[in-house]
């Protein structure tokens, strides 16, 4: 009998050192809204600065954008534009007024972004090897401790596993020097083990963004691997249409062939839980002028005109007029959930125009599509492109709509 009380006595105590080493399960957050903040903000309107932002409707903001560098034989986390972010002679510098906000408001997580399309030339090097991704890590280490009111980070490398030259002198492309595939996973397991290890299980975020393209780029990397390394996958759910064509299209549609909703498949297929997916809205347009009139202006050969924000954009709404006036239309794809305008007026500079954005409409059917499906939440390029005049009408909608 005394040997049985002793055996599950040991028992019990097993198991209770089990469960006290086992790491807690983290309660599932509720869908957010991310938008990102580029740090050359600071040369455009005066408006345009950190303290600016609605923060009580914001659950996380991205700093674009800091990058990838060669450094004393390693590698190192730098800002593209250190004068804008952390120079203390600059009185309107960024992260003092990230401070300010984070005491503030610190339910409202502040991450810096890495990469973005312009700097990843040394993400696929730096991954190469385990001493080349420890620099990097330690760098990214040294740079969380030097800001605490930082929350993560955000890999934005575009993208792993995907060769592109270099568009001009400002662009760095995306050389492939390893096998991005297995690296890409080990840099994220290796910089989730350490963030842990160093501020605590959990403490720091660690999100990536990805292509909204399934052949082009997401297949390239191996999401059914690294999902479990990171909080959240950012779709960028934009651009799958753009002036850079030579027909019309939606280059942010929700539904159909090239879509935010084929890209959440995907992800889904390769086992990515459902709440770790962001898909993404943009606060900017595409454009073509089409060539020659016709009554289907989706599709129509087109040239590229000029891109607009989304607060440009309102005047163009507003003017829209009915069907058999002449001038500019609301346009909605309801198959694909997508907003487009164009205009009719022979006698308009714009005549033959089309434009394809997130309206208000397209929005809340994304929003809709986040919440039925249980998604993470909503990205967002790039948080001015809203209307401040107008008290951000886009981002009140994007957290009403997930934070009802």
């Amino acid at each position: 009998m005394k040997r049985l009380i002793c055996v599950l006595l040991t028992a019990v105590l097993t198991l209770g050192l089990l469960l006290a080493a086992a790491p807690a399960e983290q309660a599932k957050e509720e869908p957010g809204v991310t938008v990102y903040f580029p740090n050359w903000n600071i040369y455009s309107d005066a408006r345009c600065d950190v303290k600016g932002l609605p923060w009580d409707r914001l659950d996380c903001v991205n700093h674009a954008f800091w990058e990838v560098i060669p450094q004393d034989g390693g590698f190192a986390v730098v800002s593209t534009d250190p004068w804008a972010d952390t120079d203390p002679d600059n009185p309107n510098a960024h992260f003092p007024q990230y401070a300010e906000c984070a005491e503030k408001y610190p339910d409202t997580k502040i991450l810096i972004s890495i990469g973005g399309w312009t700097d990843s030339g040394h993400f696929s090097e730096m991954a190469l090897t385990a001493e080349s991704r420890g620099s990097f890590i330690r760098s990214c280490l040294d740079t969380l401790d030097a800001y605490p009111f930082l929350g993560g980070l955000d890999i934005d490398w575009e993208y792993p596993g995907v060769e592109r030259e270099p568009e001009d002198e400002s662009d760095e492309g995306c050389p492939v020097v390893g096998d991005d595939w297995t690296n890409y996973t080990l840099l994220l397991k290796e910089l989730r083990e350490a963030l842990d290890e160093h501020f605590g299980q959990g403490t720091k975020l660690l999100t990536v963004c990805a292509g909204a393209s399934v052949g082009w780029s997401l297949s390239k990397q191996d999401y059914a691997s690294l999902h479990p390394y990171v909080d959240k996958i950012n779709l960028m759910t934009y651009d799958m249409a753009g002036s850079w064509e030579e027909n019309t299209g939606h280059h942010t549609a929700l539904l159909g062939e090239v879509s935010a909703d084929t890209a959440v498949k995907y992800l889904l297929e390769q086992g990515v839980p459902a709440e770790k997916i962001t898909i993404g809205s943009p606060l900017y347009s595409h454009g073509w002028k089409i060539r020659e009139a016709t009554e289907e202006v989706v599709g129509a050969a087109a040239d590229a005109i000029d891109d607009f924000t989304w607060h440009d954009l309102i005047a163009i709404e507003e003017a829209a007029v009915e069907e058999g006036t002449p001038g500019w239309h609301k346009g909605y794809d309801k198959e694909k959930e997508a907003a487009y305008l164009w205009n009719d007026d022979p006698e308009s500079d714009d005549y033959l125009n089309f434009i394809t954005y997130d309206s208000a409409d397209s929005l809340a059917a994304k929003l809709a599509y986040i919440n039925e499906n249980k998604l993470g939440g909503l990205i967002v390029w790039e948080v001015h492109g809203d209307s401040i005049d107008r008290d951000w009408p886009m981002i009140t909608e994007m957290h009403k709509g997930l934070h009802p």
